[in-house]
């Protein structure tokens, strides 16, 4: 691009590097290469002539030429991509469900994480199944619970609730989130 045609040697470009490295930390390899073709094309008011002797010197003047567009120029850089999310297994969803579980203060049923899914998980893989008995039970406790907060909140709080357990996904969730609590203590005992 510049029209070398000596390059340097193994010495020269370890000076080179040391040089750029501790002169110009802040300047990317990619900013780098936009400031020679800037030189090259022109826009910047400085000597490009190299004398076959690509040199701190030379590269100064480039960069010191550069310094000045250099906020101008970043803002045209696209941000590198994010690295994608790592998606986690299923079996990796129910073991964070089930460890946040066990290693928490297992007073509230209701604090399960991610409940539906870790659930449908488990439905899936055939590790939950059901009576229609046990269901019954569930929906019990889980209504019995329910009743016991109300006893306990402050009338306003206790109103908004209400409109909560009315409301049968809710009560679902709830289930599902007492079928879990029960499957994971079962497993860790």
């Amino acid at each position: 691009m510049i029209g070398l045609t000596r390059l340097p040697d193994v010495t020269e470009l370890e000076v080179i590097e040391d040089y750029i490295r501790t002169t110009y930390p802040y300047f990317t390899i990619q900013e780098m290469r936009i400031a020679f073709k800037m030189a090259v094309q022109g826009k910047f008011d400085c000597n490009i002539e190299h004398y076959e002797k690509f040199s701190p010197k030379y590269i100064s003047g480039i960069m010191n030429a550069y310094k000045s567009k250099a906020n101008q120029v970043r803002k045209n850089i696209p941000p590198p991509p994010e690295p994608p999310a790592k998606q986690l297994t299923d079996d990796e969803i129910v073991e964070f469900t089930k460890s946040e579980w066990l290693s928490g203060k297992r007073e509230d049923f209701n604090r399960v994480f991610n409940a539906d899914k870790v659930f449908m998980i488990l439905l899936k893989q055939k590790k939950l199944s059901f009576t229609q008995n046990q269901i019954l039970e569930t929906i019990k406790v889980v209504r019995e619970d329910n009743l016991y907060r109300l006893n306990r909140m402050h009338p306003k709080d206790a109103k908004e609730y209400m409109k909560q357990i009315k409301n049968e996904d809710f009560i679902e969730s709830q289930c599902k989130k007492l079928a879990l609590v029960k499957y994971f203590e079962n497993l860790s005992n």
